[in-house]
């Protein structure tokens, strides 16, 4: 009579499927693959995930990620099928798997480690905020600068300038040479001209 394998081990054989059935592109082309796609928050979260798993995705590495890897980790059920997932994600994404280090891998925690200590504001880790993003993928801008907003009770709108040229990110993609952010409430956001919170319209007497 063959023996049951236990339940974890089977999800983790699981997760390892659905991660080799993806193509296994060089580390630039997994990169450009997922460039520029940005999704809310919410559609990134695993509730099923222990806390510091459930948000990985949130923040840059939802920009890093092809559209096939953010529908897989999302459908993850198990901590230990999320950890193995992350290691391949990282693999993968290594430009020389011949060396134990891999230098992507490190500059992406050196920095997310820097803007955690930067960004961190509303409860939300410094990485996963709008400028913590950016930072994270492109490193700091290379000037930072005010502008004034056409609105006359908005705060000052902050520009981050990247100069011309400037290397690719940890998406695969060149930075903007503009981004621009606006404090809204105790959050940081992107700026979108002539988009502003709705005032809430009042009840009925």
């Amino acid at each position: 009579m063959t023996a049951r394998r236990p339940l974890p081990v089977l999800l983790l054989a699981l997760a390892a499927v659905l991660v080799l059935s993806l193509a296994s592109p060089p580390a630039a082309d997994a990169a450009r693959r997922g460039k520029g796609k940005s999704r809310p928050a919410e559609e990134l979260i695993n509730p099923l995930l222990a806390p510091e798993l459930s948000l990985w995705l949130v923040g840059p590495i939802s920009r890093m990620a092809t559209e096939e890897e953010i529908e897989a980790y999302t459908s993850l059920v198990d901590d230990t099928a999320a950890r193995a997932f992350i290691e391949e994600f990282w693999r993968r994404r290594d430009p020389d798997p011949r060396f134990a280090e891999n230098p992507l891998r490190e500059t992406f925690e050196e920095r997310a480690a820097a803007a955690d200590r930067l960004f961190t504001e509303a409860g939300a880790r410094g990485r996963s905020t709008d400028r913590g993003t950016l930072y994270v993928l492109y490193g700091p801008p290379g000037e930072e600068d005010f502008d004034i907003s056409d609105h006359r009770d908005d705060p000052p709108i902050l520009v981050w300038k990247y100069p011309k040229g400037s290397p690719e990110g940890l998406d695969g993609t060149e930075p903007e040479r503009f981004y621009r952010f606006i404090k809204r409430g105790e959050k940081t956001l992107f700026f979108t001209p002539n988009r502003r919170p709705q005032r809430p319209r009042p009840g009925p007497p």
